[in-house]
This record gives structure tokens, C-alpha cells and sequence, in this order.
């Protein structure tokens, strides 16, 4: 008589230890403030921009592109964690600084008020640059 395998079910505690492992890795990912941090730096910013402009000093008029670089700084730190993560630039990397520097762009562009009316195609060029940098990379995942 052949005696079937028998698999023995898995811990009671088994969700417990999984959500653990979700909890350890968003700590690695993000760190361990979680993302409020970013609450509290955009309310500082907020107010003392506000007090600045009750107490008279001179504003530029397009100050809320400032809030474009938030992304920007997320962007980076993403393409930063992703060097770290895969030990070198990888196309992911890349397209996220990319993507930084066009954020940083427009936030430039409407910080200082430049005219788009001759330097659009400069948008075009990063784009392009962005294309030929993450294709020029082999990927493993690639057919021969």
C-alpha cells in the first residue's frame, strides 16, 4: 500500500507573518515615516509663503510651480532607490530621471516665465533622449 503525501496546512499565524513581510518591506521601500513627512513639508512651505507675502516681501508670480518640484524630488528618489535596488542604471532608473528633469523644466518655465514660443522643440529633444536612453540598454526578458 502506497501511503499518500500528506501536507500539513499551513500556521494559524500564517496572515500575521504575511503582513508582517508587507509591513517590513514598505519600511525598506519608503522608509519609516511613511509618506506624512511630505504632508508636513508642503504646510510649512504653504505658510511660510503665505507669511512672506503678508509681511511684504516680493514674491515671484508664478510661486506654485514650486509644488511641480515635489514630484521631481520623488522621481529622484525613486530612480535612486532603483540604482541601489538593481546595483546599476537600469532603464527603469532612467526613465525616472527623466522624468525629473522634465518636471524640473516646467517648474523652470513657469517659475521664471519663459515664453514657450521658441523653446517647445526642447521638450521634443528630452523626450527623444529618453526614448534612445531606455532602449539602448539589452533586456534580459528580450527575445534573441
Amino acid at each position: 500500500m502506497s501511503e499518500q503525501p500528506t501536507s500539513s496546512p499551513p500556521p494559524q499565524d500564517w496572515r500575521a507573518s504575511r503582513r508582517q513581510e508587507r509591513y517590513e518591506r514598505h519600511l525598506q521601500r519608503f522608509g519609516g515615516g511613511g509618506g506624512a513627512w511630505i504632508g508636513g513639508v508642503i504646510l510649512i512651505v504653504l505658510g511660510a509663503i503665505f507669511l512672506a507675502q503678508n509681511f511684504g516681501y516680493p514674491l515671484p508670480r508664478n510661486w506654485w510651480a514650486l509644488f511641480i518640484l515635489l514630484p521631481a524630488l520623488g522621481c529622484f528618489g525613486g530612480a535612486w532607490s532603483i540604482y541601489q535596488r538593481q546595483g546599476g542604471m537600469t532603464p527603469a532608473a532612467t526613465r525616472m530621471i527623466l522624468s525629473g528633469l522634465i518636471l524640473v523644466g516646467l517648474a523652470a518655465i513657469f517659475l521664471f516665465g519663459v515664453d514657450l514660443g521658441k523653446f517647445w522643440p526642447v521638450i521634443l529633444i528630452a523626450l527623444g533622449v529618453g526614448a534612445l536612453l531606455s532602449g539602448s540598454r539589452p533586456r534580459s526578458n528580450r527575445p534573441p
